[in-house]
């Protein structure tokens, strides 16, 4: 089996979930998942912020009934997406929100974080 990048392979999970479409804030926490998305023919889409990333990814769910999705950066990018978090949350969106650790964290080898509506 040849050497994977862990962004490839998150990519690839996403991909076989039937993830098209990604809404993000580009950050370099988590560029190797967008060199997977692309690998993978999953679109990017480029939010201003971190708050409209998750929303969007949330309203993408309720309106496709397809899985929604938000990757955001450590840290202050979590904090900004929060309240979409809760909001897909509430309203049991086929949604996930991906977010990388901090660089301090990596270190101690934590691992991305995931939140999501879906059992």
């Amino acid at each position: 089996m040849p050497l994977s990048i862990g962004g490839h392979l998150v990519a690839l999970e996403l991909a076989r979930c039937g993830v098209r479409d990604i809404f993000t804030l580009c950050g370099g926490h988590i560029a190797p998942i967008y060199d997977g998305c692309l690998k993978e023919g999953i679109r990017l889409i480029d939010t201003r912020h971190e708050q409209a990333a998750a929303h969007a990814g949330d309203g993408y769910a309720r309106l496709t009934r397809q899985p929604g999705v938000a990757i955001v950066t450590a840290g202050p990018g979590v904090t900004d997406a929060v309240t979409g978090i809760a909001n897909a949350f509430q309203a049991q969106s086929p949604w996930s929100c991906w977010a990388a650790p901090p660089r301090s964290a990596r270190r101690a080898g934590a691992p991305c974080r995931r939140w999501s509506s879906s059992p």
